[in-house]
């Protein structure tokens, strides 16, 4: 099985409307698709429905902390690449199993290029996680098929 992305698909979760603009401004040039939600819930749909790269996260929503989504993210789709966004990092740093589920965490105000290097970063982290796999179920495969001759 040959699973090579031909577009990523980027989930930003925000509840302030305003830095959901920003981001999209700020990665608007970027090659994947990019859906913005002020709605966790809505994230948590589309990592059931779509095949979402990464995801980026403000910390404090209404309603469900950004490592609360995290956390629920990495149980539903463990591939997915997580991002914290907060203007407070010291509350998200003290929650239990945060190393576990959390890629990278950045500070508001962020500085754009930056961000944009972090997600291609973990964009080909990702893409090369999957090879990986692919071949390591394509070698596995071989393996069965030489025992069963």
């Amino acid at each position: 099985m040959n699973r090579v992305i031909e577009r990523h698909c980027v989930v930003c979760v925000d509840d302030e409307p305003a830095i959901l603009a920003a981001l999209r401004r700020a990665l608007r040039q970027e090659p994947y698709d990019l859906l913005t939600t002020e709605s966790p819930e809505d994230a948590l749909r589309w990592i059931t429905t779509r095949d979402v790269s990464l995801i980026i996260t403000d910390q404090r929503m209404p309603g469900m902390q950004g490592t609360e989504l995290l956390e629920e993210v990495s149980r539903n789709s463990p591939s997915t690449a997580r991002i914290i966004l907060t203007a407070f990092p010291g509350p998200a740093f003290s929650t239990p199993g945060l190393r576990r589920w959390l890629e990278c965490m950045i500070s508001k105000p962020w500085d754009s290029g930056m961000l944009r290097r972090t997600i291609r970063q973990l964009l080909r982290e990702r893409q090369m996680d999957l090879a990986q796999e692919d071949e390591t179920e394509e070698t596995m495969h071989a393996e069965r098929k030489l025992l069963d001759d």
